[in-house]
């Protein structure tokens, strides 16, 4: 697992087109669901891979929530130990676009 290559770029637009694809990648690994299934600290891990490469300030993710939502991709509310929170869309086929919240 610690080999998921998740880039974090991306706009609502793309994440609203990634999440149209209700399959896995052409490998055949669903990422979204092999995120879900690590355990706590290495998925913390991810998604604070994901959202320093994105460029935003974040030394620690305190929490993750998997959220419910009509997209297919695995979306997760992060928060860092800053107070930042974060959407984490991750796209069957690894790519993590990371939405960031002021409040």
């Amino acid at each position: 697992m610690a080999s998921l290559a998740l880039a974090s770029c991306g706009s609502p637009e793309t994440a609203e087109k990634a999440g149209a694809k209700n399959e896995a990648n052409a490998s055949g690994v669903d990422y979204a669901a092999a995120v879900a299934a690590l355990p706590p600290g290495q998925r913390n891990g991810v998604f604070f891979r994901a959202v320093r490469d994105a460029g935003l300030p974040c030394q620690k993710i305190v929490s993750a929530e998997l959220l419910k939502t009509k997209v297919s991709n695995g979306e997760w509310k992060v928060q860092c130990d800053n107070g930042d929170a974060h959407l984490i869309s991750i796209a069957h086929d690894g790519q993590a676009i990371v939405t960031s919240r002021s409040d």
